[in-house]
């Protein structure tokens, strides 16, 4: 079920733009994004992206660190001049803690590539609805459970099972004294 407002009308989409080089690295991004209902545009280059944004900013821009001879972090600045709550996200293989640090002055997230698309998907949402109050980076482990939801059942051993009944009439002696061991 999908949620609506007061009128009924379900919200509105949240905008994306995906920068991403290598046709992998988009689809990564664009199929994950795409299942949890966000209008993507794709942008294969820096110039594309800035096109994009003196367009129309999105509500969040995920970016490669490196662009060719571009920096992925000047769109970022660009967006954030342009539409100062935008979200933004910086994807790199390399860590870089200089770059690191600058991305999150301009309150961005700093993603090291590899990451399975749980960590992914929770960062993007840490970051589209990170409070304005918040200034702490928002830095791994993005998913903030520890353990999947449902857990396999588990079986009783002997040694969890009752020794004694707990039921037993107000008369009758206790056959087993729990507190005593």
């Amino acid at each position: 079920m999908t949620p609506r407002d007061a009128a009924g009308a379900p919200p509105p989409a949240l905008t994306a733009i995906v920068v991403e080089p290598t046709l992998v690295d988009i689809w990564f991004a664009v199929s994950g994004l795409a299942n949890s209902g966000f209008h993507i545009t794709v942008a294969e280059s820096f110039l594309e992206a800035k096109a994009l944004i003196d367009k129309q900013p999105p509500a969040v821009l995920i970016t490669d660190l490196r662009l060719r001879e571009y920096n992925g972090l000047h769109l970022v600045l660009r967006g954030k001049a342009a539409r100062p709550d935008m979200a933004a996200i910086v994807v790199t293989t390399v860590a870089d803690p200089v770059l690191q640090a600058e991305a999150e002055r301009m309150n961005a997230t700093f993603i090291l590539k590899p990451t399975t698309r749980q960590e992914f998907l929770a960062a993007v949402y840490r970051t589209v609805f990170r409070s304005a109050e918040d200034p702490a980076p928002i830095r791994p482990n993005f998913e903030r459970r520890i353990a999947e939801r449902r857990l396999p059942e588990k079986t009783m051993s002997d040694s969890e099972r009752r020794v004694a009944e707990r039921r037993r009439s107000f008369g009758a002696a206790p056959t087993h004294n729990l507190l005593m061991n």
